[in-house]
């Protein structure tokens, strides 16, 4: 975890407008658990380009890095290709919409995710996992 006043190489270049200043950027999967866990009542949310930890009144706990958005954006599309492979149309488009509202490119998104993620063999079953680390 880093602070938004730290040099590091935690880029947040995919977030459209200024970060909340003090806000921590988390680069993995594990470290935005350990902080959800410390939140308790706070959800990771696709915003302002990419996801935020924050309560459900607005208060932004943690944002994800682009590294991690990336690790995100694979969960999202496994969700939505599950969906499809399920018939849940509806719920797929939902998915989509959440993240087009965020500012995400979803359509690209879609369009470019790899085999493994399209097939359903990654995310949902702990599969594909670009985090790098094996600590979660």
């Amino acid at each position: 975890m880093v602070k938004m006043n730290d040099t590091t190489s935690t880029t947040t270049t995919r977030h459209n407008s200024p970060i909340p200043p003090n806000i921590e950027i988390v680069a993995t999967k594990p470290e935005m658990v350990k902080i959800q866990h410390a939140n308790l009542g706070a959800l990771l949310y696709p915003e302002n380009g990419g996801y935020y930890l924050k309560y459900p009144e607005s208060k932004v706990v943690a944002i994800a890095s682009d590294r991690l958005c990336s690790v995100l954006d694979d969960s999202y599309m496994s969700l939505l290709f599950h969906c499809e492979r399920e018939g849940m149309h509806q719920e797929a488009e939902e998915v989509m919409e959440d993240l087009r509202k965020a500012g995400i490119d979803a359509d690209t998104l879609k369009r470019d995710a790899n085999v493994e993620i399209k097939s359903g063999a990654c995310v949902l079953d702990g599969g594909l996992d670009r985090d790098g680390g094996d600590d979660g």
